[in-house]
């Protein structure tokens, strides 16, 4: 997923949208806008999840690779609807 020209068009929310599946997933970052400055730079939404934890959740590397959380933030964004995760098991 191109987060480019998702951030300025197409995608409901760019930012706040990728916030919101954050926050969904258990991961308990949000990007403001300084931060998503940079970010909407890099080419893919694993480019931009590599350098958000390299400079600012470096710990989380020890657990998450960034292509595996890029999968579950692009699985998100497509299913707003769906459940994913602990929060599948904690909503009736």
């Amino acid at each position: 997923m191109d987060m480019k020209e998702p951030a300025r068009a197409g995608l409901a929310g760019g930012r706040e949208a990728l916030n919101a599946a954050f926050w969904d997933l258990g991961l308990r970052f949000q990007w403001d806008a300084a931060t998503w400055g940079v970010l909407v730079q890099m080419e893919t939404l694993e480019a931009q999840l590599d350098y958000y934890l390299r400079n600012w959740q470096p710990h989380l590397l020890a657990v998450y690779q960034p292509a595996f959380l890029a999968q579950l933030v692009e699985a998100r964004l497509a299913q707003p609807g769906a459940r994913f995760g602990m929060e599948a098991m904690t909503r009736a």
